[in-house]
């Protein structure tokens, strides 16, 4: 029974560090780091991509799962091979595998905020990140798609921090609705991804919210 107490409060510590190592990440990479790439043109975005690849694996992996590995694994090559190899195709296939990975952890938090038996400061922080990974999941395939077909979005025609920025911003712009109406998608393409983004975010919301509220309600029936 000790060890049984013992393996879930390491459990506990290790979720703990890991969504707050990730709410961490996620913020200073949305918030900070376009600004910060205008000054420093040392690949930060793709060092802190694979940062959050690696600890939002950690903060989503109840065991040492070998699948886990295999695509963090994917993942890290994904972010780094267009560096190496100047191919579209690979260029292509790499940005939507790691949106893909993205979105696989984003299924994990739901997974997990789905099992939780009441609402905590861990559970809030879980919630956030998942919708935090969604959007820059998408912002990177905005990123991708921006710089490869130059028109799809009247995105500012400058350096790559400047695409980073305008993705980011876009992106979650989109998701939350806002629509101040400076940064459109031009082309279809461009259109149906901005639709794809706006219900991605919208579902999350409506199914995080509703597992909340069923958690507090739970919780109050019990009391």
């Amino acid at each position: 029974m000790r060890l049984i107490n013992d393996l879930s409060k390491r459990y506990r510590i290790k979720q703990l560090l890991g969504n707050w190592g990730l709410f961490i990440l996620l913020s200073f990479t949305i918030f900070a780091l376009p600004l910060l790439t205008s000054f420093v043109h040392n690949r930060l975005f793709e060092v802190f991509i694979t940062l959050i690849v690696v600890v939002s694996s950690y903060a989503t992996s109840e065991e040492d799962n070998p699948k886990v590995m295999i695509q963090v694994f994917i993942a890290i090559i994904a972010i780094w091979i267009t560096n190496i190899a100047n191919f579209q195709v690979i260029h292509y296939l790499s940005t939507i595998w790691l949106v893909v990975f993205f979105l696989l952890r984003v299924f994990r938090f739901v997974g997990q905020l789905s099992r939780k038996e009441n609402v905590n400061g861990l559970v809030i922080i879980e919630a956030i990140n998942g919708y935090l990974l969604i959007g820059v999941g998408f912002a990177v395939l905005v990123n991708m798609v921006s710089a490869e077909f130059p028109g799809a979005f009247n995105f500012s025609q400058g350096n790559s921090a400047s695409h980073v920025y305008d993705s980011f911003y876009y992106t979650f712009v989109s998701m939350t609705t806002l629509g101040y109406g400076d940064l459109l998608p031009v082309t279809p393409a461009a259109k149906s991804l901005a639709l794809m983004v706006t219900l991605c975010g919208q579902f999350y919301l409506v199914i995080v919210m509703a597992l909340l509220v069923g958690r507090l309600l739970s919780s109050a029936d019990k009391d």
